[in-house]
């Protein structure tokens, strides 16, 4: 069987990088050629920094969001029974990472709107096939539908996960709404563990005003560009 594939996070940003560094090479380039030796100099570094950024993009695809994925998981008290939710599964990699750690009566819920925009192949059939290549997907399942409008009942998870999710809903309105149905969601004496590259600050503030405890860890850089934050809010 094929090997699990998690994809490449925000393609489309990542290309642009790329394009753009190599654009400002070539105008480094043509500005030298032109003995404009401050402007080439100047087009040379913004050419090298774009494409710095756009190879660490890929470093996180590759191989940091499992290390990151692992911190995540980490932080939580594991029993086994746990019933999970991961808003914005994408592909499942953090789904998949806590159904490995329930045992019997543990169950993982992954819910996305699968916009191929933040992840390559975002797909539901991609992920339900990573599921069953991981071996894990009688311990799953996977639901369409937003962050911000979930039909599940009060109290429903003991832990909630989300990894670069929340700031692709564009209004901040919105994302306090979904910091509202994530505490919503949870059940007393729950977890939620949410990780971002910006408005983290917003989403503590958020889950403080549903009645959560909430504190934020990081930043995070080493093995994760943008480097990230992680909200651990508590009900």
């Amino acid at each position: 069987m094929p090997r699990a594939d998690y994809g490449v996070d925000a393609p489309g940003v990542i290309g642009g990088l790329a394009l753009g560094g190599l654009a400002g090479l070539a105008a480094a380039i043509a500005a030298a050629l032109a003995a404009l030796t401050w402007t080439a100099l100047a087009l040379l570094a913004v050419g090298l920094v774009l494409l710095a950024e756009a190879a660490l993009m890929l470093c996180y695809a590759w191989r940091g969001k499992f290390r990151h994925r692992d911190r995540m998981l980490a932080l939580i008290p594991w029993r086994g029974d746990e019933q999970v939710l991961d808003v914005g599964t994408g592909r499942g990699l953090l789904l998949v990472g806590a159904a490995k750690r329930l045992a019997a009566g543990g169950r993982a819920v992954g819910i996305d709107i699968w916009s191929r925009t933040d992840l390559s192949g975002n797909a539901i059939e991609r992920t339900q096939a990573n599921l069953e290549r991981e071996g894990v997907a009688a311990r799953c399942a996977l639901k369409s539908e937003p962050a911000q409008a979930m039909n599940f009942p009060d109290a429903s998870f003991d832990v909630v996960l989300s990894n670069l999710c929340l700031h692709n809903i564009k209004a901040a309105s919105e994302r306090d709404r979904a910091c509202r149905e994530i505490a919503r969601v949870l059940k007393p004496g729950g977890i939620a563990v949410i990780s971002d590259f910006r408005h983290t600050r917003a989403y503590s503030a958020a889950l403080r005003g549903a009645g959560l405890t909430a504190t934020r860890r990081g930043p995070y850089v080493w093995n994760v560009f943008p480097p990230q934050n992680i909200v651990v809010a508590r009900k």
